[in-house]
């Protein structure tokens, strides 16, 4: 069985207009990260607000970016292993680097929840921290100021 951890947001993140990565799991030397499962809410209360784009990104780690908060991180699955937790960042001020959109949603902005399994060997992946693709994380934009949580659970692989 492999070795599970759940990033779940610490704070809620105060999303304002434009683009703000939520969580990001950034892969630990010598394992990459499968990405099982994520999850975003919005507290939004005005109903006409049109929905936000939500997204799942990978990233390059390139530039790190600023993060505003540390995710809980919490192993939810498998035996312990020794170099296999991620490290993680969010509520981003400044957006980490190279970013590539590898899915997107549309997301209400008013009370709304997104959840979404990935189907077994499906999920979606990056490489260990000497790959090229370092980190897998979520991304929200909007047009009303918000607040947002999320999680991700991701897997460790290689």
């Amino acid at each position: 069985m492999a070795v599970a951890y759940s990033l779940a947001s610490s704070a809620t993140f105060a999303a304002t207009a434009g683009a703000k990565t939520l969580l990001m799991a950034i892969a630990p030397a010598g394992h990459g990260l499968e990405m099982v499962t994520f999850s975003v809410s919005m507290d939004g209360v005005t109903a006409t607000a049109v929905p936000a784009i939500f997204e799942v990104v990978q990233s390059t780690q390139a530039g790190a970016g600023t993060s505003g908060a540390t995710p809980t991180i919490t192993q939810v699955r498998g035996r312990t292993s020794s170099g296999s937790a991620p490290t993680g960042g969010g509520n981003y001020s400044a957006e980490p680097t190279v970013l590539t959109v590898i899915r997107t949603y549309y997301v209400p902005q008013f009370m709304g929840t997104f959840d979404r399994d990935l189907p077994l060997g499906r999920g979606l992946e990056c490489d260990s921290s000497g790959g090229t693709v370092k980190a897998i994380g979520l991304r929200i934009n909007v047009s009303a100021n918000v607040n947002v949580r999320g999680f991700i659970e991701v897997e460790s692989i290689g």
